[in-house]
């Protein structure tokens, strides 16, 4: 026996215009379709509840990441404040006759101690960027008390790791600079100014151009005017063309 369903028809568009309101139509189907069409609802039902863990799991996964990355910024502002007073040390005023608590009698003693922070920063997070970074201040601090040996050690450790950053050229100068007036390594000195002259960086390119002219200025006269040539050519309103000029004046 045939079961009947109220179907609404399709009409054209110039139909509805003549009759607002079509009139409901009564289509006999067969029990096969009404067979079909209560299994579909059935699936579309199942379905649903699918879909509803869908969003269940979107919402648990959503949340598990917004936790993770509270961790982070969390791991993140810990590694930031640790650095940070490393550094604090680092750049602390040193007051001779002080008798306050956590201030330095002795640039010896402020060095030491930053070097002791920066250390243990790097034992803490040996794999962040700001490890790395540490590494050239503990060498600047050595440099600073004039222990030049530990200084060239840290700074090669800080050139020869992977991070890419702008420092890395600074470093080198300092290296530079001090293989050119503490360890009197001329052959070192030169080969490493020679990189840097071409530097991007004025400043970086300025000094070395200036530092390989006064190198060769009393033994090799001829080296020593194509590097103030270069000098004069590249900068001409640089620092360190000035002080060339000034210096062959005198």
């Amino acid at each position: 026996m045939g079961h009947k369903i109220k179907h609404k028809p399709k009409v054209k568009k110039e139909e509805i215009i003549q009759q607002p309101e079509a009139a409901e139509e009564e289509f006999e189907y067969n029990d096969q379709f009404v067979e079909i069409a209560n299994k579909a609802l059935d699936t579309s039902i199942r379905y649903k509840y699918i879909v509803f863990a869908l969003i269940f799991i979107s919402i648990a996964v959503a949340a598990t990441l917004a936790f993770i990355d509270s961790n982070k910024k969390k791991k993140v502002a810990t590694v930031s404040q640790e650095f940070s007073k490393a550094l604090s040390v680092y750049n602390a005023e040193v007051v001779p006759n002080s008798e306050a608590e956590g201030q330095f009698k002795t640039t010896k003693q402020k060095y030491n101690k930053a070097i002791e922070e920066f250390t243990a920063f790097i034992s803490a997070h040996p794999k962040t960027e700001l490890a790395n970074i540490s590494k050239m201040y503990i060498a600047n601090a050595y440099y600073n008390m004039n222990d030049y040996d530990n200084a060239l050690k840290y700074y090669d450790n800080f050139l020869n790791s992977n991070d890419e950053n702008d420092l890395k050229e600074l470093v080198s100068l300092k290296k530079a600079q001090i293989y050119k007036d503490a360890k009197k390594n001329k052959d070192k000195a030169v080969e490493l100014f020679k990189k840097l002259k071409d530097s991007e960086n004025e400043y970086i390119a300025s000094i070395s151009l200036y530092s390989l002219f006064q190198i060769n200025k009393d033994k090799n006269k001829d080296e020593a005017k194509k590097y103030a040539d270069e000098l004069a050519k590249k900068f001409p309103d640089s620092y360190y063309n000035s002080k060339l000029k000034l210096d062959n004046k005198l």
